[in-house]
């Protein structure tokens, strides 16, 4: 391992141009190590912040006003709904030095569509029945059917590029095309990135390392910012530090949206959560307008499904479904349930607010009968108990991925959640143009989410940012759950 990073390393000094200007580091503070650094491997944001076009691309992007613009592929036609033509971006190199080539992206879209790689969306790669390299830097991919969100699939993060050649090093040593390469990982610390001067983007990065240091609390966060050992809190800022962080200088802070839906997940295929009445009881028992002001001090947005404000096709529905306890202690004695029940809550502490919001949450079911014990598990355990196996009744998790409504038709998912008219739904939405009907389906399902009330859809986690003064850059709202660094630089 230690061989391979040397080498890209090497290939990367070999390479840089000589007109390079060297940059300075940064460090930045995330709130969780990730599992590993295979986007192809896990669905896990941790991965994604770091990974996701800092260090691998796609051939699409989403860039930060959340428009869909060409990277690798540099242009796409459609000579039909089923047929997209992608002319590659010539020059573009790997980590490793090799020009980046049609062969590679056939080969990682039928590596997705592959189910013995066991590709975590695997699903999405499905419609996709084949890939023919036209010449060295034109690729041609068909479908069996159309795909409205074809576009945004191709620049998600199960879709980077990434050479054939370093598979198996993935997990701890991804190689891609990105502004940075990898460094080192320091277990339990930190995980480096090296400056790619070789860039297909003239003039970028500006940043010559950047430096993620895993710090879950987000006490410890404030602390590292002030004591000058972190110049940004990327993800884990505790939304009670904004105020003070606001009146000092040293700093500046920056409030935006992202696509990540905090919700309740309830395990549908598990007593007594199997009935709508005991889901929409627990969703009639939750304020959570008290939970934002508990648990994210204010900052956030009260949602009632799935699709988050970012998103084009966004209905407010927060209201449909409104905090009502005497109505929830009606519906569980309807559903056998006049004692009310006991349930078990998993969370993981590594993110800050699922335990505040736990917490509340408790308390307020309580007052209708439903007595919560909560359940605090480390994330590896959580993504492979919960999120794997399905093993829980009751858990809180942020869901970064924008444009997931997928995951609710899919009764394999976590949810559990398996209601053919949904299903149903979904796949018409899939073959619509983007447009009034489109749009008129994911109304339609977001107002059944609301009805069968598989989850309780809390709040959207707002982007809160602190960074040293100077630091110029960073993105103001997540559109895709990726913290991209590339344009990030000092003031000078």
């Amino acid at each position: 391992m230690a061989a391979l990073v040397l080498g890209v390393l090497l290939v990367l000094a070999s390479i840089a141009p000589a007109h390079a200007q060297q940059g300075r580091g940064l460090v930045v503070q995330v709130p969780a190590e990730p599992p590993g650094l295979d986007l192809t491997a896990s669905p896990a944001s941790a991965i994604a912040g770091i990974v996701h076009y800092n260090i691998q691309e796609c051939l699409v992007k989403v860039d930060r006003h959340g428009q869909l613009v060409p990277w690798l592929a540099e242009r796409w036609r459609m000579p039909d709904p089923l047929t997209y033509t992608f002319s590659l971006k010539r020059g573009v190199r790997f980590h490793n030095g090799r020009e980046l080539r049609a062969a590679d992206v056939k080969f990682v879209l039928e590596r997705a569509a592959n189910p013995e790689t066991k590709h975590p969306h695997m699903a999405r790669y499905q419609n996709i029945t084949s890939v023919r390299i036209v010449d060295d830097y034109t690729v041609t991919v068909t479908l069996a059917k159309p795909d409205a969100s074809f576009l945004l699939t191709l620049a998600r993060q199960g879709s980077v590029i990434y050479p054939e050649e370093a598979v198996g090093t993935l997990k701890s040593a991804p190689i891609g095309t990105g502004p940075f390469a990898f460094g080192e990982w320091v277990r339990g610390d930190r995980i480096v990135l090296a400056r790619n001067p070789g860039y297909h983007v003239r003039g970028l990065p500006q940043l010559d390392r950047v430096t993620f240091r895993f710090m879950a609390d987000p006490n410890a966060a404030l602390a590292a910012l002030r004591a000058g050992d972190a110049d940004v809190s990327g993800f884990g800022l505790g939304p009670e530090q904004v105020p003070a962080l606001l009146k000092d200088p040293r700093f500046q802070v920056i409030i935006g949206e992202t696509t990540n839906d905090v919700v309740l997940a309830m395990n549908n295929a598990r007593a007594p959560y199997t009935d709508v009445r005991v889901r929409r009881a627990i969703t009639h028992a939750i304020d959570k307008h008290e939970v934002v002001r508990g648990a994210m001090f204010g900052f956030g947005r009260v949602l009632g499904s799935n699709v988050d404000p970012l998103n084009p096709y966004f209905v407010d529905v927060s209201n449909a479904m409104p905090y009502d306890p005497a109505r929830a202690r009606k519906l569980l004695a309807e559903a056998g349930y006049p004692n009310g029940l006991d349930a078990v809550l998993k969370v993981s502490p590594q993110y800050y607010y699922t335990v505040r919001t736990g917490e509340i949450l408790a308390n307020q079911l309580a007052k209708v009968g439903v007595r919560v014990t909560i359940e605090q598990i480390e994330w590896g355990q959580w993504l492979s108990r919960v999120w794997k196996d399905a093993d829980y009744d009751l858990t809180i998790i942020g869901h970064a991925e924008p444009w997931d409504i997928n995951n609710y038709a899919n009764p394999k998912y976590y949810f559990r959640y398996d209601s053919a008219t949904f299903q149903r739904l979904f796949a018409e939405s899939e073959v619509t143009p983007n447009g009034p009907k489109r749009r008129a389906l994911y109304v339609r399902m977001q107002q059944l989410l609301v009805e069968d009330a598989p989850a309780v859809w809390l709040y959207v986690h707002p982007h809160l940012v602190a960074t040293k003064r100077g630091v110029q850059g960073i993105w103001k709202d997540l559109p895709i759950p990726s913290m991209d660094l590339s344009e990030v630089s000092w003031a000078k």
